[in-house]
């Protein structure tokens, strides 16, 4: 149970991945609001950090993973030149229990039952209550658990004015509806064909006046899919894939008018820009780790992927359908109705004569 004492100093360990960073986010700014005296700390991998540097009222203390005895006592070093009242870490892997151990805090405040893993318990003192829910849901459940009266549903990524200039330079030209297409996430079996992408822009496209702004990682695996998907597409494409960095990704994502993507942490980047996403979910499930404010327009068939590839009527909350089948069973069809819906809700105009 919370505590009465208010806080000087908390620190919050969310160290990794990408889009789970971007959904630390609503925790920080609750936090902010509950105790505007208190210090804030955030405990962030450096591969990530760059998206969220200069997030305002939060201090960043940016690791190095840990690859040995040497780099660990450096990273003891680094983490004892502090002291926090609180720790708050909603994230459980053996590596964040390695960082909590060379860190000073008052009270470490970890996942309950549901959420906790890699025998996190043994490295907090508390534990925060778990439910089946989004992950930022779970998040902030570590700031109603100290005393958060209030949710603070906001991002504010912490852009640069000659980030969004840049990012609205890329754009100029482009014409109709600006959508940006993620072709694949950190996983394969997370990817839908790219010729069923191909298919349903190009149905889309023969209906609304449509600009495909293609965005990805600079890998030779995401440039392949994305000349495989020009090949043959109709719509006209800028393709951006490996020409951004995490913050001018972020810029452009405010620039375009929605995002198709699967789980992948983009989407939650499109999310906390404000955009609509079309997201693709079979291998986990959407009311998870899918977007957050707006979730009708997703597109998930993770019960179907577990009853007819696993078998299974039901899945427990940390189980996945971890087979490259799984986005096979989302089609075309239920992809295009979904933009379609999307493009009218917003009040887009079709083309004159389709």
């Amino acid at each position: 149970m919370a505590q009465d004492a208010v806080p000087t100093s908390i620190a919050v360990l969310r160290m990794s991945a990408l889009g789970d960073v971007v959904m630390t986010l609503p925790l920080l700014r609750t936090l902010q609001k509950a105790f505007p005296r208190a210090k804030l700390y955030w405990i962030v991998a450096r591969p990530f950090h760059a998206i969220v540097e200069g997030v305002s009222g939060v201090e960043l203390i940016v690791i190095d993973k840990p690859r040995g005895p040497l780099s660990y006592w450096r990273l003891w070093r680094q983490l004892r030149a502090y002291s926090f009242d609180w720790l708050l870490a909603p994230q459980a892997s053996m590596r964040a229990n390695l960082v909590m151990s060379a860190t000073r805090a008052g009270r470490k405040i970890g996942f309950g039952a549901l959420h906790s893993r890699d025998l996190q318990r043994w490295f907090v003192d508390e534990f925060v209550p778990a439910e089946p829910e989004h992950l930022i849901d779970s998040f902030l459940r570590f700031a109603t658990y100290v005393g958060a009266r209030e949710h603070v549903l906001e991002w504010g990524l912490p852009l640069k004015p000659e980030e969004h200039d840049w990012a609205r330079a890329q754009v100029t030209n482009a014409r109709g509806i600006k959508l940006a297409v993620v072709l694949a996430a950190s996983k394969a079996e997370r990817n839908w064909p790219v010729e069923r992408y191909r298919e349903a822009l190009n149905r889309v496209a023969a209906r609304w006046p449509l600009t495909v702004v293609l965005i990805g990682g600079p890998g030779e695996g995401e440039r392949r899919l994305a000349a495989e998907l020009r090949e043959g597409l109709v719509p006209a494409v800028l393709d951006l894939v490996g020409q951004t960095s995490l913050r001018q990704l972020a810029a452009l994502l405010g620039q375009v008018d929605a995002l198709l993507a699967p789980d992948t942490g983009p989407l939650h980047i499109a999310q906390a820009m404000n955009k609509p996403v079309v997201g693709l979910y079979a291998v986990a499930p959407s009311k998870k780790t899918g977007p957050y404010l707006e979730p009708q327009w997703t597109v998930d068939v993770f019960d179907e992927a577990a009853a007819t590839i696993l078998g299974r009527e039901r899945m427990g909350w940390r189980q996945r359908v971890h087979d490259e089948r799984a986005l096979r069973l989302i089609t075309v069809d239920a992809v295009v109705g979904k933009m379609e819906k999307l493009f009218e809700h917003r009040g887009f105009k079709r083309l004159a004569n389709p």
